[in-house]
């Protein structure tokens, strides 16, 4: 597999310009085979008969193998979930809180953070200190601001590795190795990130690493996966609970929430499979180059402002953008209209986000960055 031919397999890139993977990617053709296959092979098995158990938990097996080398761990150090969302959960939820313990995130979250800190707060008496980022932030500053509103009290420090509205990059490992300073855990919001820059927990030094498979890994909807590692898990009850067998009380499979359906898993390991094949530097690479080009191009027109990253080192894939006189909604709504390009309008700080995938050409993002001239010198016209 190369970016060519994952491109090709790509059906709606035939006709638009994809640039909104940051919200769900468009899955190509093999794993959308894989899908129908699995489904069918579950069926003619007998989905719970002796052969189809044994297709489900092989189906298994090689999604969490997958996911365990994206990651870049062991395979007893993931779990499957249904997305980043449920991941954050079963970590930010499993943990017992004391009063006065204190956890530590960012202002520019998404929902997917904020709201279980917000519980955190209302049921348990948790001290939520959000760091202010700027959605420009330099490395330097993100690590001032964290380092800041550590303490002793501090249980967990809990951060998008990418924030969704601006495509701003946390410094994780230093932000990690500070955390631990003082004891705290840290836990990763993936879900920008799996499928889209390297990820490396390990050497990340971080604690709960959480992503999504139907974003960047153009998977299907409702699969991701869960990093835990050992000592987290010392602290960690299940959220949700079933019924373990005798030698299941510890194991990592006791943290899923429910089972996942076998298509759905199958999609999942053959996505990340994918993104394996190509291999996470590259694809780093490649999304990073796509999304400077078009910042390159945006910051040269007049009436737009970049409402994200400039430096290199925090930069990624995602691009955002304000417009004179364009509401961010409108914009978008523009951008498909007139030329078939499909983007994202975000809040906090308001803008219209592109997502330059790897499987994006360059043709893609020039379109875009013409597409976006047009409109401004629309605006700015008398």
């Amino acid at each position: 597999m190369d970016f060519g031919t994952l491109r090709g397999d790509i059906a709606a890139m035939r006709s638009m310009t994809y640039l909104n993977t940051g919200w769900a990617g468009p899955s190509p053709a093999r794993v959308l085979r894989r899908m129908g296959e699995a489904v069918e092979t579950e069926s003619a098995l007998g989905p719970a008969g002796p052969d189809g158990r044994d297709f489900t938990r092989r189906t298994t097996e090689e999604a969490i193998a997958a996911a365990a080398r994206l990651f870049g761990a062991a395979d007893h150090e993931v779990v499957l979930t249904h997305g980043t969302t449920e991941g954050i959960n079963i970590v930010l939820h499993g943990l017992r809180w004391a009063p006065g313990d204190e956890l530590l995130t960012a202002d520019l979250e998404h929902p997917a953070l904020s709201v279980p800190a917000r519980l955190l707060e209302e049921r348990h008496g948790v001290v939520v200190k959000r760091a202010d980022f700027p959605a420009d932030a330099t490395k330097e500053r993100m690590l001032q601001a964290v380092d800041a509103l550590l303490s002793k009290r501090t249980r967990v420090v809990a951060l998008s590795h990418i924030q969704y509205s601006c495509g701003l990059r946390m410094p994780v490992r230093e932000i990690a190795e500070a955390a631990h300073r003082v004891g705290a855990l840290v836990l990763i919001d993936g879900a920008q990130t799996g499928g889209h820059v390297a990820l490396g927990v390990h050497e990340l030094s971080v604690d709960g690493y959480a992503i999504s498979g139907q974003k960047w890994l153009l998977g299907p909807n409702g699969s991701g996966a869960l990093f835990i590692h050992d000592r987290l898990l010392e602290q960690l009850g299940p959220l949700f609970s079933t019924t373990p067998g005798p030698n299941q009380a510890r194991a990592l499979s006791a943290y899923g929430m429910t089972s996942l359906g076998v298509g759905v898993v199958a999609g999942f390991a053959e996505a990340v499979a994918i993104a394996n094949e190509l291999g996470a530097n590259a694809i780093e690479e490649r999304t990073l180059g796509l999304g400077m080009r078009l910042k390159t191009a945006l910051a040269g027109i007049p009436g737009v402002h970049l409402t994200g990253p400039t430096e290199h080192d925090v930069s990624c894939g995602l691009v955002s953008i304000a417009v004179h006189r364009w509401e961010p909604r409108e914009l978008t709504e523009a951008l498909w209209e007139r030329s078939r390009i499909v983007a994202r309008a975000v809040g906090y700080p308001a803008a219209v986000r592109f997502s330059t995938a790897h499987f994006n050409h360059e043709e893609d993002i020039d379109r875009a960055a013409e597409a976006v001239r047009a409109l401004a010198e629309e605006a700015s016209a008398p």
